[in-house]
């Protein structure tokens, strides 16, 4: 036999094999696809016998890919961030993983938590420019913002690329064109590695509505549901990121622990 009629067998063979394949993938894409689909069904027909809307689109068709995160602590962070209210001062370690931070325009106290009170009189000429610059150069963005006149309040969460930290939060307070306190969570820069599998979406909606169920709570609608991380810490320790599912209903927001599966009611 020839050699070139030999190569043309091989490769006939080969790109059969290929075609195989390609037939499995698509198979089992499609085999896939209906199987989120019945599962999809299910869980608003679950959810509808307990008189609650769940819209098809909340119901998250990936797993997760998020793994348990602990931030390094950075005073170097904390002190640009100090520095962002107060201008420029200087650093004190008062003991107990606090440091105190004194500047012109007041003092900010940051836990080795990464608790955050500050008590200041800062001029700030435009309130939401102002906000939206020093949030964004510390990876937070706005939640709400209610500031009228050089008055109100600015709540804001802290966002990874892979997700938003639910609990981690900064209150801006303004009172006549000068801000005036913050306080919150601040999560320094971090490094998230990826991770996989635990509680799919699915199981998360359905361990949410057993815990509505057992403790006796009502709500009628679920208006989000999506992956991100909860702030675990204590006023001492230092930060843990734990992944979870936010499920938003129309009274509480529930998280769903993504490694555990343990499901805990929002404050």
């Amino acid at each position: 036999m020839k050699t070139s009629r030999l190569k043309n067998i091989v490769i006939a063979i080969l790109a059969l094999v290929n075609v195989f394949l390609l037939a499995l993938l698509i198979g089992r894409g499609v085999q896939e696809r209906a199987a989120r689909s019945r599962a999809a069904e299910q869980l608003i027909a679950l959810y509808a016998a307990d008189g609650v809307t769940l819209p098809a689109g909340c119901i998250p068709a990936e797993e997760p890919r998020l793994a348990p995160v602990e931030p390094t602590r950075s005073r170097e962070a904390e002190a640009a961030f100090a520095e962002a209210l107060l201008g420029a001062c200087t650093e004190e370690d008062v003991g107990g993983g606090i440091y105190r931070y004194s500047g012109e325009h007041g003092v900010c106290l940051i836990r080795a938590s990464g608790a955050v009170e500050a008590a200041l009189s800062l001029p700030v000429e435009e309130p939401e420019d102002f906000f939206e610059s020093l949030l964004a150069a510390f990876g937070y963005v706005p939640l709400r913002a209610d500031v009228q006149e050089g008055s109100g309040t600015v709540t804001a969460v802290r966002m990874l690329p892979e997700g938003m930290v639910f609990n981690a939060q900064l209150s801006l307070r303004f009172a006549k064109g000068r801000l005036t306190a913050v306080t919150g969570s601040f999560i320094p820069p971090v490094e998230t590695p990826e991770g996989g599998g635990g509680v799919d979406g699915v199981t998360a909606l359905v361990r949410c509505l057993d815990y509505s169920r057992g403790g006796g709570e009502v709500f009628t609608a679920v208006s989000d549901v999506r992956s991100g991380y909860l702030l675990q810490n204590t006023a001492s320790t230092a930060q843990r990121l734990i992944p979870a599912w936010c499920i938003q209903t129309d009274v509480n927001q529930y998280y769903v622990n993504i490694v555990t599966g343990e499901v805990t009611r929002g404050s």
